[in-house]
């Protein structure tokens, strides 16, 4: 198993749209897939189907202790579960949570999720790295961090990579997939140079190759509440850019798994 989270210090770097496509295309290439948002924004169920906001989630577990198989969420495909980041109610402050309580829940909810022995875990974080996506990212394998390609969203790249430096020291085993470079505009100067600049100065192996481009249709699949792969019947570019992606990340972690599901389905939730 691989318990992968995307993180960042920004927010709006695309966190999200990685989280849903990048973890849709796993499922695709034959892996057994959990997604769990831990934003308490939501913002995955609200992209991929407006009544999971009224269902438990990550949020009811370690606030009020909800029994993991009250989390899980089936789709249309069978290999591919949700668990939201629930009814958050009131607990948009962090701060309001007992930091001991709140470790040992998301240390409960993480040993649950080992114990269902899918493939891929893919863990959507807040922005920034606070106390329970530090918590979170204790207990995980591996870190993917998006990064807009614009001039002052290079700059957070260090805090982050820090930050998961202090952690490592701590004793965790995490380690960085890569940067993956988000809403690259290949016609706009200072995108393009933003992007060139951090390549430059960072190890090649830290790098994904493959970037994401800045493209309504993420807009228009988030509105439909489907992935990008099933906007058509022919994957659309965006969707092949994420079955890219996916292929650098099974090159990274040394597996290889390619058993593509030809599943027929038009969204993954009613």
């Amino acid at each position: 198993m691989n318990i992968i989270a995307i993180t960042s210090q920004k927010g709006g770097v695309g966190k999200t749209t990685v989280a849903i496509n990048l973890s849709y295309s796993l499922a695709v290439r034959g892996y057994s897939v959990i997604l769990v948002d831990t934003d308490p924004q939501g913002s995955v169920g609200h992209s991929l189907s407006r009544n999971t906001k009224k269902r438990f989630g990550f949020y009811d577990a370690i606030l009020d202790g909800k029994p993991f198989d009250e989390l899980l969420i089936k789709t249309k495909l069978p290999n591919y579960q949700l668990i939201t980041s629930g009814i958050t109610g009131d607990y948009f402050d962090e701060y309001q949570i007992n930091t001991s309580t709140c470790l040992k829940r998301i240390n409960y909810l993480f040993d649950n999720v080992r114990s269902t022995s899918v493939d891929f875990v893919i863990v959507d974080t807040s922005a920034g790295i606070g106390a329970i996506t530090s918590n979170i990212i204790r207990e995980i394998d591996t870190v993917i961090m998006p990064q807009q390609s614009e001039p002052l969203g290079v700059r957070s790249v260090p805090q982050v990579l820090k930050k998961i430096l202090g952690i490592r020291k701590e004793g965790s085993k995490i380690n960085v997939a890569g940067i993956l470079m988000t809403m690259v505009n290949p016609q706009l100067r200072e995108c393009v140079e933003a992007e060139s600049q951090l390549r430059s100065v960072l190890p090649a192996n830290i790098m994904f190759q493959t970037s994401i481009p800045r493209d309504n249709v993420f807009l228009r699949a988030s509105s439909l509440g489907v992935p990008v792969g099933l906007l058509s019947k022919n994957p659309v570019p965006a969707a092949m850019v994420f079955d890219q992606v996916a292929a650098e990340l099974e090159f990274k972690l040394g597996i290889s798994n390619i058993n593509y599901q030809d599943n027929g389905i038009e969204g993954l939730l009613d």
